[in-house]
């Protein structure tokens, strides 16, 4: 198993409620679960600006076409950038060192 790390920064428009966009991200952490335990996938809210986000996850390479043809996924994507004044901005990662 290889995995393909990636960085999505985003940061929500004023006038969207942010109990729906962290409902809406925890639907969508669910779903990344669901569809294979082996992916490790983290959202955090910046503690500075309640609305900046960064998702960074691990997903096994052999499973991220079938995770991106997901009805979740694409629907998330959408819901997402419908409601960014910033991003979402992808970023693909080369691990160098880790615990």
């Amino acid at each position: 198993m290889s995995d393909k790390h990636v960085r999505i920064e985003y940061r929500i428009r004023d006038d969207v409620d942010l109990g729906a966009v962290t409902a809406a991200i925890a639907g969508y952490v669910d779903g990344i679960r669901a569809h294979d335990a082996g992916h490790r996938y983290v959202s955090y809210r910046a503690a500075d600006d309640a609305r900046a986000f960064v998702h960074i996850g691990a997903i096994d390479v052999d499973r991220l076409a079938d995770l991106q043809a997901q009805p979740f996924f694409g629907a998330f994507s959408a819901y997402l950038r419908e409601r960014c004044a910033v991003g979402p901005h992808v970023t693909f990662l080369a691990p160098v060192a880790s615990t």
